[in-house]
């Protein structure tokens, strides 16, 4: 299905780092954009923009389904993004629930096409770098509790697809870098972490992406790609050691690395966690979060995607910049990192 003729798009957490941005890009090539947000949210990211504001929640069907009305396509950014949590529910419920809830308010007022956000969360990670995935792959030993709710929701989401008959193209981003991210999520804390001294590097590869790649494609998709097909947008794919070696070439600063095998850090993930649990402290990363990265690769085959939606994504060098000098504008990084960082950055 390919429609060009769409020119009002609903867009879920529209105020959100990704939802931002796809925001002034549909602004940018002509359309009218309505945004869902949650009463009292955080705006910044929308400030100055011509667009129309609906409050809502996406657990709420009713109002879903009015702020729907006289739209052509939705574009589902909407979710609970943390990879630690106090119960999984808090995660799970409100990505299968609001995937419900926008199939049903697209099915009440006739809107034919939704862009689902999903995440790499729900395509999985494999144990070997010459094995790289696709959007034909699935998480299937998910455990984390942010990856079990990409998984089920997305799963979800296609099941509402095939029963109504609306065209659902989905997105799944990989590790999302760049700017307007108020809230500092998980993706850009990673890099803010490694340069506070708090993170590590650690055996197994990634792939980090400019969140201006991931908007480009969730307007590409308004008008291409394939009915419940899913799309991989990423960039490099990158060991995660090679990401500090990185860093310190930008910045001067080099996370130290963990160069343990899998099973020591999950045993050291799970006496760490249940330390924290006992003194009831956050833990800085949890058996569930370990299980799915150390070790393993979140790489990435990208060519269907980039030719599909007509991506040139941005370096994963470029996304990580972005990255940094968004912290630093946001002083996310101690002054001194900060002040180094400037520097060098300067000369990029």
């Amino acid at each position: 299905m390919t429609d060009n003729n769409l020119k009002n798009i609903l867009v879920t957490g529209a105020n959100g780092h990704i939802g931002a941005h796809v925001v002034r890009q549909l602004l940018e090539q002509g359309y009218k954009v309505r945004g869902f947000v949650r009463p009292g949210s955080d705006r910044r990211g929308l400030e100055g923009l011509d667009i129309e504001l609906f409050e809502g929640d996406v657990m709420n069907r009713e109002q879903l389904v009015e702020a729907a009305r006289d739209q052509q396509a939705i574009i589902h950014l909407a979710a609970v993004y943390k990879t630690i949590a106090k119960t999984a529910e808090e995660i799970v419920a409100p990505a299968i629930q609001g995937a419900e809830n926008v199939f049903a308010a697209a099915h009440a007022q006739g809107i034919q096409r939704i862009v689902y956000t999903s995440s790499i969360a729900s395509i999985g990670f494999s144990y070997h770098p010459n094995d790289l995935r696709t959007g034909r792959d699935w998480n299937n030993d998910a455990s984390n509790p942010y990856y079990v709710a990409k998984t089920q929701s997305e799963k979800k989401a296609q099941k509402l697809a095939e029963q109504t008959g609306i065209h659902l193209v989905v997105i799944c981003p990989a590790v999302v870098l760049g700017s307007l991210d108020y809230r500092i999520t998980p993706s850009n804390q990673l890099i803010q972490d490694w340069l506070n001294g708090i993170g590590q590097t650690y055996p197994g590869g990634l792939n980090l992406v400019d969140v201006r790649d991931v908007a480009a494609a969730h307007v590409a998709a308004l008008t291409k790609g394939e009915n419940r097909h899913r799309y991989v947008v990423a960039s490099d794919n990158m060991e995660v050691k090679a990401v500090g070696h990185m860093l310190r070439e930008l910045t001067g600063i080099k996370p130290v690395h963990l160069p343990f095998e899998r099973g020591l850090l999950l045993w050291s993930a799970k006496w760490t966690e249940r330390v924290c649990r006992l003194f009831n402290v956050k833990p800085p990363f949890t058996y569930d979060l370990v299980f799915e990265a150390a070790g393993r690769y979140g790489w990435f085959d990208t060519t269907e995607t980039n030719q599909t939606f007509g991506l040139q994504p941005h370096s994963s060098r470029e996304a990580v910049i972005e990255s940094i000098r968004w912290l630093a504008d946001q002083d996310k990084l101690k002054p001194k990192v900060a002040n180094k960082a400037k520097a060098r950055l300067a000369t990029c």
